[in-house]
């Protein structure tokens, strides 16, 4: 007596070329045990590629579905080129500043203090004084300093350069 098994196929999102079942022998005694295992070629192959293959397939051609790329509208990339302009002015201004921080210890002895004063005043003065001219937030609390440099293109915001500095 033997037992025959018949395998079930579900849906699964793995390689369906690596799971292949034996197929028991037949319940019928007319044939032998020793008769060629047979392997299960389920339709499983052709349910994985249409789920995972074919989407991937639709939305890798980026043109427009009347196929002309004239579709698409012209660049144009002069914001790009003066928030990039704009962009270097920041970090060049932020860089006055981390140059101030790391060559005067009085000086960040004096903005730490006046910042554990919660004199905000003195704080943007102090920063404002070597020399930026761009907007900038600063917040500061007990554990460190954040400067968000922000600039504006054509009324826009073009860019932003934040900066933490830990004194604490």
């Amino acid at each position: 007596m033997y037992y025959y098994y018949q395998p079930h196929y579900y849906q699964t999102p793995y390689n369906s070329n690596t799971y292949q079942p034996v197929v028991g022998a037949p319940l019928s005694n007319h044939h032998s045990m020793h008769q060629p295992v047979q392997h299960a070629q389920p339709n499983l192959m052709r349910y994985v590629a249409q789920r995972n293959v074919a989407p991937a397939q639709r939305n890798s051609n980026p043109q427009p579905s009347n196929g002309s790329p004239s579709a698409y509208p012209a660049v144009d990339p002069e914001l790009l080129y003066e928030s990039a302009n704009e962009s270097n002015k920041l970090m060049k201004e932020a860089s006055l500043v981390l140059d101030k921080l790391a060559s005067s210890k009085e000086f960040g002895a004096r903005l730490m203090d006046v910042a554990q004063h919660s004199n905000t005043e003195e704080v943007e003065r102090l920063i404002h004084s070597v020399g930026i001219t761009s907007d900038v937030d600063i917040k500061y609390n007990p554990d460190g300093l954040e400067l968000e440099f922000k600039s504006k293109v054509q009324s826009l915001d073009c860019c932003k350069l934040s900066i933490s500095l830990r004194w604490r």
